[in-house]
């Protein structure tokens, strides 16, 4: 569900029979699935030196057995320190391209077993600043559907469900593309949720770069004693230019000893593999 200011939905009296529940699926997959659509792409990249009308195509397929109508709308959007989404009015942000936007048609309706395009033009302003700008355009259902049965073969009654994807919308001027991922800081925290004890591996990672830049943190632990060695799972990164990013990675309450920890950031090809490590004790 994406949050803005205000609140998506506002509240509705108890008297109300129906419950509304929006449905947003973000991601970096070429494919979106829900329930019965799938989008694509998940992200248009625009490249372009010169201000010109650009365009490319996103493809709604509906493989259910009823109709669907959609609108277009757009929002700006950034990422807080912890990596997560925050979204804004449009064109409120200075890295806005919101009002560039333009959506043929703004409202489609894909029937059942079929698929349908959008188009989407970016109207490149002359006056535009240099580097990216982003936006994010939602397509949003316009006609509710009921839920469907619950497993133990019950309907769900009372429920009814929109679907809405979100689709990120980025131009960037024909320039040297820089991919560049930065450790800014590792360190080791202890903190207490509830009555338990947490030992947390803090990372803090800059873009450098001026490009969007999709990678990997994976963290390697080994035991200075023993020489054992234990790997946390990969943590995926998408960060915009200039943005900072906190990563918490929890660590085992058991480990006691001297261990080296090791921060391993990967961006892909073309890019080099950044390393950052550390002795810390665990008392």
């Amino acid at each position: 569900m994406r949050f803005n200011h205000t609140n998506l939905i506002p509240a509705l009296p108890l008297s109300w029979r129906w419950l509304f529940v929006i449905l947003l699926f973000l991601g970096t997959h070429t494919i979106l699935s829900a329930q019965d659509i799938s989008v694509s792409p998940a992200r248009i990249f625009f490249k372009q030196s010169e201000p010109q009308r650009l365009s490319q195509r996103v493809t709604l397929f509906n493989s259910g057995d009823k109709s669907i109508i959609f609108q277009s709308s757009i929002s700006d959007w950034k990422r807080d320190s912890l990596g997560n989404k925050v979204y804004f009015s449009a064109g409120t942000l200075s890295s806005s391209n919101a009002s560039w936007v333009e959506v043929q048609p703004n409202i489609v309706e894909i029937p059942a077993h079929s698929k349908k395009e959008v188009t989407v033009i970016l109207h490149v302003p002359k006056d535009k600043k240099p580097g990216l700008t982003h936006s994010m355009l939602f397509l949003t259902q316009l006609n509710a559907q009921p839920s469907r049965a619950l497993a133990n073969g019950k309907t769900n009654i009372g429920v009814m469900v929109k679907l809405e994807f979100g689709i990120h919308v980025y131009y960037t001027p024909l320039l040297t593309e820089l991919k560049n991922l930065e450790f800014i800081n590792l360190k080791e925290k202890t903190v207490t949720e509830g009555n338990k004890k947490i030992r947390r591996i803090e990372v803090k990672i800059k873009n450098t770069g001026n490009v969007v830049t999709d990678g990997f943190l994976r963290l390697e632990v080994t035991d200075k004693s023993s020489g054992k060695e234990m790997k946390l799972p990969e943590r995926a990164i998408s960060m915009l230019p200039g943005d900072e990013q906190t990563i918490y990675l929890d660590m085992p309450a058991s480990l006691k000893g001297t261990y080296l920890v090791v921060a391993l950031l990967d961006s892909g090809e073309q890019t080099n593999l950044k390393v950052a490590k550390k002795d810390i004790l665990f008392n």
